[in-house]
């Protein structure tokens, strides 16, 4: 099974942009928290529906820990 993971880092400046991370790679930059989350549920989606493929989505807190988006599973 090959796995996913987006991740989504915290941005501590209200006029930075926040970024949306396929593993390594960059995937999007966006002007809010809110449009980088939808853009990754969305990704999450397409990939969820090929064959042998889960993916996740980890989003970063203002302490530096790690999570999984609500709603995702472990």
């Amino acid at each position: 099974m090959q796995r996913t993971i987006l991740y989504v880092p915290f941005n501590a400046s209200a006029h930075g942009q926040w970024t949306l991370r396929r593993n390594a790679e960059l995937v999007g930059q966006f002007p809010t928290r809110d449009e980088a989350m939808r853009h990754a549920l969305v990704l999450i989606a397409s990939i969820q529906t090929l064959p042998g493929h889960e993916a996740a989505i980890k989003v970063e807190d203002e302490n530096g820990a790690w999570r999984l988006a609500a709603g995702e599973a472990q």
